[in-house]
C-alpha cells in the first residue's frame, strides 16, 4: 500500500469526530480507501518520498453512521451554491431559510425547536462547522458555498465527537487549501433574472515553505416576486465574499494554516401569501382584509406599501497547527475568532401601514480554542484526548415601529400597538469548557470497538428588557449546566467489502434563556430558563462495495428519542412566543445509499430516507390557528402521537452523470439531478395551514472543456428547476387564517465560462 507522508496530517475539522469516524480512520495513517479522500491532506512544500507500510487491513474503517459526503465539484456542476440547496443533495435534511438570521436546520426531524431562528437564547441542535470552527448560527453560512473541497452531513447524535449543540447531527464544511503548485482560475456565470456570478481564485507558493490561496466572489441575483404596487422584484440579493489562506509547512512534522474570510450580503427577503382558509364557516383573514381594502394577491406577486431589506456582515479567522512528534504522537491546535452582524429593516406583508423599519439587529462575537493529542497508530488501541474552550458575546436590539394609523388598531384589534415602538433588548454571554477522550480497540482483525466520552461545562448569563408594551425587565440571568455525551460503536469487518456496524450515542444540547421575547408573565421568572435537551440514538447498518467499487450500497436503521424538547409556546398577553421544554419525541426509520459505476465515465447515485418522527408527549403545545380562531379555544393543545414538524416521511434523490472524450480531444459531460420530498408541517403547532406540499426538483447541466497549452478552459450550460415546479422552502402561519411561504426559485437557465491557469 503506497501513500505520501501528507496523509499523516489530521484535519482539525474532524477533531473528536468519533461519532462519524473511528479514531484510526480519522488519523488516516493507514487509510487508502476512496472514502479517505473526503479529508484532504495539505499540499507539501517539498517533494515527499513515497513509503510503504503494512496496514492491519486493506479496508479502512468506515464512519459509524451513514455520512453523506458532497464534493465541491458536485456543487459546482449542479450550480448549488446556497446553504439551503444542500437539502436537494442529502435526504433527511431540511434547511428552513427566510434570511440569514432566520435559518434553521433539521436532520431526521431533529434540530429545530420551531421558529426559533430569531431567538438568540437557544441554538439549534444541528451544529455547522467551517474548517473545524463551530458557527454559532446556521445563517453564518449565508454567503455562497464557493471554493469548497467537500461537505460532510453527519446524522445522529454527534456530541461525543463534535461537542455541544450537535445532538441532531453536524454539517462539516471544508474549503480547499493552499497548494504549492501554482493554479489560478477565473469563472463567470450568467443566467436569467439578473443572475451574475464572478469568481477569482489564485493559489500557489510564496516561498519554499509558504503557500497562499485567495478566493474572491460576487453574486447578483434579481428577485422573482413582483410587488404590483411599484413593479419592484423582491427576493434577490447581492453577495460579496473574500477568503484568504496561508499555509506554512517547513517539514513533514509541522504545518500551520492561517485563514481569514469576510462577506457582505444585501438581500430583499419576502414571504408571499399562499392562501387563507375557512374557520367555522368563514375566512377571518379575508374578511378582515376586505374591510380594510387590503389586496390579497397570491403566488409570485405581492402588494406591499413597505418592503423588507437586510444586510449581513460577517467574517473571522482561524489558526490551526499540527505537530508530529518523534514518539509518533500528534499534537494539534485550532484557534478562531468570528463576527456576525445582521441589520434588518422588516416591513409587514400587507399594503396598509402597519409597521416598518423593524426587526432584530444582532451582533454576535465568538472565540474558541481547541487542543488535542493523537496516539501513535498501529497498536491494539488508538486514542485521542483533548480540551475545548468556546465563548460567545451576543446581543439583540429588536424594534417594531407601528404606524400611528387607525388601521393598525382595526387590523390587530387593539389600540395598544398604535404609534408604538415596541422594543425588545437582549444580551447573552455563553462560556463552555469541555474535556473529551476517544479510543478504538482493535479486538482482532474483524472487530473494532470505539468508545468516546465528553464532559462539557456551560455557563450562560444574560438579560432581557421589553419596553412600550407589557413592560418587563428580567434583571441579570444566569444558568450553569453539565452536558455529558458519549458514544459506543462496533464495526465488524465481516468481509473485505462488507462492514456491519452498530452505534449507540447520548448527548445533551445547551440550555436556553428567554432573552429575545421574554416569557409568559403568568409563569414568573422561572419561565425565562430552559433546561438542556437530551437525545439518545442508535443506528444499525451495513456498508458494502462490490465489483471493485463499481457498486457501493450502504443502508441503515436509525432510532432517536429527544427528551425535554426545546421549542416555543405563545403568551397571549404579550403577543409573543417564548422558549419552553416540552415532553419528548421519537425519530426512527431507514436510509439507503446506492452508487453504480457500470461503465467508464458513467456514474449513477440514489439515496432515500424513510422517516417516522412523532411526538411521544407534547401536551402543552401552542394550538394551531384552526383551533385558536374558534370561540372557546383551549389555552394549549396536545400533539402527542402526531408527526413532528419539518420531518417529511419520505425523501429521495438521484443523480446520473456521463463523462466522455470527443473526437477533438475535448472532455464533455451531461448530468441530471432529481430530488423529491414528501409533505411536512412547516410550524411546530402542526397547523394544516402551514403544511408544505410535496415537491420535486430537476436540475440539468452539460458542458465541454479543453486544453490550451498547459491551461484549461471550460463552458457549461445549466438549467435549474427544469420542470418549473412551484414549491415552497418554508411555510408559516400568518395573521388570522393565512399562511405565508418562501417560494423556491423558478426555472433558471444559465451559462458558465471558466479558465484555469497552471503555473
Amino acid at each position: 500500500m503506497m501513500f505520501t507522508k501528507k496523509s499523516l496530517w489530521l484535519h482539525p475539522a474532524l477533531i473528536g469526530c468519533a461519532l462519524a469516524v473511528p479514531v484510526n480512520a480519522l488519523a488516516a495513517d493507514n487509510d487508502t480507501s476512496e472514502s479517505a479522500t473526503t479529508t484532504p491532506a495539505p499540499a507539501s512544500a517539498v517533494q515527499l518520498k513515497r513509503v510503504t507500510v503494512n496496514a492491519r487491513r486493506a479496508q479502512s474503517q468506515p464512519p459509524a453512521t451513514l455520512a453523506s459526503v458532497i464534493d465541491g465539484q458536485t456543487l459546482e456542476q449542479e450550480r448549488l451554491y446556497r446553504f439551503e440547496d444542500l437539502s436537494q443533495l442529502v435526504t433527511g435534511l431540511d434547511i428552513d431559510a427566510v434570511d440569514a438570521m432566520d435559518t434553521t436546520v433539521t436532520i431526521r426531524g431533529i434540530g429545530d425547536g420551531g421558529e426559533s431562528g430569531t431567538n438568540i437564547g437557544m441554538p439549534g441542535s444541528v451544529g455547522v462547522f467551517l474548517d473545524g470552527v463551530y458557527l454559532s448560527r446556521p445563517g453564518a453560512v449565508s454567503n455562497d458555498l464557493l471554493d469548497i473541497d467537500n461537505i460532510r452531513v453527519l446524522k445522529g447524535a454527534q456530541g461525543a465527537g463534535f461537542g455541544f449543540n450537535t445532538t441532531g447531527g453536524a454539517i462539516d464544511i471544508h474549503t480547499r487549501k493552499p497548494t504549492f503548485k501554482p493554479e489560478y482560475a477565473l469563472e463567470q456565470s450568467v443566467g436569467q433574472r439578473g443572475y451574475l456570478q464572478s469568481r477569482l481564485m489564485a493559489s500557489g507558493p510564496l516561498s519554499e515553505h509558504w503557500a497562499g490561496r485567495i478566493n474572491l466572489s460576487r453574486t447578483e441575483r434579481d428577485g422573482f416576486v413582483t410587488n404590483v404596487l411599484n413593479g419592484n422584484k423582491l427576493g434577490g440579493s447581492t453577495r460579496n465574499g473574500v477568503r484568504g489562506q496561508l499555509l506554512y509547512q517547513p517539514s513533514d512534522a509541522f504545518s500551520l494554516r492561517i485563514t481569514g474570510d469576510y462577506s457582505d450580503i444585501k438581500e430583499n427577503p419576502v414571504m408571499t401569501l399562499i392562501d387563507s382558509y375557512s374557520v367555522g364557516g368563514s375566512d377571518p383573514f379575508q374578511t378582515k382584509a376586505d374591510s380594510l381594502g387590503i389586496n390579497t394577491i397570491k403566488g409570485r406577486q405581492v402588494a406591499l406599501d413597505d418592503e423588507s431589506e437586510s444586510r449581513v456582515a460577517q467574517g473571522g479567522g482561524s489558526i490551526e497547527a499540527n505537530w508530529t512528534l518523534k514518539s509518533g504522537y500528534t499534537l494539534n491546535s485550532l484557534s478562531s475568532l468570528r463576527y456576525f452582524r445582521v441589520l434588518p429593516q422588516s416591513a409587514d406583508a400587507l399594503n396598509i401601514p402597519l409597521y416598518r423599519n423593524s426587526g432584530a439587529a444582532v451582533r454576535d462575537r465568538t472565540w474558541s480554542q481547541r487542543l488535542w493529542l493523537n496516539s501513535p497508530k498501529g497498536g491494539a488501541v488508538d486514542y485521542t484526548v483533548g480540551a475545548d474552550y468556546w465563548g460567545e458575546n451576543l446581543d439583540t436590539d429588536a424594534h417594531t415601529f407601528y404606524y400611528d394609523d387607525s388601521r393598525v388598531t382595526q387590523w390587530l384589534g387593539s389600540s395598544s400597538y398604535r404609534g408604538k415602538d415596541i422594543q425588545r433588548i437582549g444580551t447573552l454571554d455563553d462560556t463552555l469548557y469541555s474535556l473529551f477522550g476517544r479510543g478504538t480497540w482493535h479486538a482482532n482483525d474483524a472487530l473494532d470497538v470505539t468508545l468516546a466520552l465528553r464532559q462539557t461545562w456551560e455557563t450562560k448569563e444574560g438579560s432581557f428588557v421589553r419596553r412600550n408594551r407589557a413592560n418587563f425587565d428580567s434583571g441579570p440571568l444566569s444558568q450553569s449546566n453539565r452536558l455529558p455525551s458519549g458514544m459506543l460503536s462496533f464495526n465488524w469487518f465481516a468481509a473485505p467489502n462488507v462492514t456491519p456496524y452498530l452505534t449507540l450515542a447520548y448527548g445533551e444540547k445547551s440550555g436556553g434563556l428567554n432573552v429575545s421575547s421574554g416569557a409568559a408573565k403568568a409563569l414568573g421568572i422561572d419561565s425565562l430558563y430552559v433546561k438542556p435537551e437530551k437525545t439518545r440514538s442508535a443506528e444499525l447498518g451495513v456498508k458494502t462495495n462490490w465489483l471493485q467499487r463499481k457498486v457501493e450500497w450502504n443502508t441503515a436503521l436509525f432510532w432517536s428519542v429527544v427528551e425535554d424538547f426545546q421549542t416555543n409556546a405563545y403568551d397571549v398577553e404579550t403577543d409573543t412566543s417564548y422558549l419552553i421544554n416540552a415532553g419528548k419525541f421519537r425519530s426512527r426509520g431507514g436510509e439507503t445509499q446506492l452508487t453504480l459505476r457500470p461503465l467508464d465515465g458513467l456514474s449513477i447515485s440514489m439515496a432515500g430516507t424513510l422517516l417516522d418522527a412523532r411526538y411521544l408527549t407534547f401536551n402543552n403545545a401552542r394550538c394551531p390557528a384552526e383551533v385558536t380562531l374558534v370561540s372557546g379555544a383551549p389555552a394549549s393543545c396536545d400533539l402527542s402521537g402526531q408527526r413532528v414538524f419539518k420531518s417529511p416521511r419520505f425523501s429521495y434523490n438521484s443523480r446520473i452523470r456521463y463523462d466522455w472524450q470527443t473526437a477533438n480531444n475535448l472532455d464533455a459531460f451531461v448530468s441530471g439531478q432529481w430530488s423529491w420530498r414528501d409533505w411536512s408541517y412547516g410550524t411546530v403547532n402542526n397547523s394544516a395551514f402551514s403544511r408544505i406540499p410535496a415537491y420535486g426538483i430537476l436540475n440539468l447541466s452539460t458542458g465541454v472543456s479543453g486544453k490550451q497549452g498547459d491551461n484549461r478552459w471550460r463552458v457549461s450550460l445549466w438549467l435549474k428547476n427544469a420542470l418549473d415546479e412551484t414549491y415552497y422552502r418554508t411555510v408559516r402561519n400568518g395573521d388570522y387564517s393565512s399562511a405565508y411561504g418562501v417560494l423556491g426559485e423558478p426555472r433558471t437557465f444559465g451559462v458558465t465560462f471558466g479558465y484555469d491557469f497552471k503555473g
